[in-house]
């Protein structure tokens, strides 16, 4: 034995059995967003808590055209509110997509995501840059200028390394 404790908590197995009962996360959110009064404050507890389970914060306040998608869940995902996000976005974990609050900068507020993206683990995209549709950003690269559309880029610093007019067939 590896010595491993498991601990029993019937909140958090309660937690994960309302949003998969709801019909994921995805549907869960679109619940609470349309639930009033207490029972938008009780869905908005479960999803809170839901997020927390994985070590992420995905705020309500975040627009989505349609559903992400989370290969290895929202682990360590962080999107902030006034995000806007597009259809069919791939979000790996370790992923932030923050705001940047210094009303002094030129690129105060939140990052827009197109349609299509691929945002690899660990990015982070901060401040209000836009990433084009179909656009890729690869694995720990740091974002904080606009990104074309079908371009890649990657860490350290970021560059561009291609540039597509229309996505690939399967992105």
């Amino acid at each position: 034995m590896c010595g491993a404790v498991l601990v029993w908590e019937p909140a958090r197995v309660l937690v994960r059995i309302l949003v998969r009962l709801s019909g994921g996360w995805w549907a869960h959110r679109e619940r609470t967003l349309r639930a009033r009064g207490p029972l938008r404050r009780l869905h908005a507890a479960v999803h809170k808590l839901y997020l927390e389970e994985f070590g992420g914060y995905i705020s309500l306040l975040t627009m989505f055209a349609g559903p992400p998608v989370f290969p290895h869940k929202p682990i360590g995902v962080f999107i902030a509110p006034g995000a806007v996000i597009g259809r069919g976005v791939t979000v790996y974990q370790q992923v932030t997509i923050g705001k940047n609050d210094i009303e002094t900068s030129p690129r105060f507020g939140s990052p827009t995501i197109g349609d299509g993206v691929y945002i690899g683990a660990g990015a982070k995209i901060i401040g209000a840059v836009t990433v084009g549709a179909g656009a890729r950003v690869g694995a720990g690269a740091v974002v904080v200028r606009d990104v074309p559309a079908g371009a890649t880029v990657v860490a350290g610093p970021v560059r561009v390394l291609e540039r597509r007019d229309e996505p690939a067939a399967g992105d």
